[in-house]
């Protein structure tokens, strides 16, 4: 059964050079778990949401892949980027839960 993670950040400051390097490190660790990006841009607000700038909706074969992407130790340096640079959340969700 599918699984999705989705995420919402904004960035502290105004300079976007990490993500060249977060993105190089996470690509191929998506293409080795079965992940692929479904959508990725500034998210609208529907109903009752924080404002982030950025969002993502990434699909996994089920949830064990999507754990074992977020938890590789391949991962480790792109998350702390992440986490470094940005506010956010992170959630998973797993298709007829």
């Amino acid at each position: 059964m599918s699984a999705y993670v989705i995420s919402f950040s904004s960035q502290h400051g105004d300079d976007p050079s990490w993500r060249d390097q977060y993105y190089k490190l996470v690509v191929p660790l998506l293409e080795k778990h079965g992940g692929k990006i479904i959508a990725a841009g500034a998210p609208a607000a529907l109903e009752r949401a924080p404002t982030w700038q950025r969002g993502a909706l990434i699909e996994f074969p089920d949830e064990a892949a999507a754990r074992a992407f977020h938890e590789d130790p391949a991962y480790h340096h792109a998350k702390g980027l992440r986490i470094f640079h940005t506010d956010g959340e992170v959630h998973l969700l797993t298709a007829g839960s």
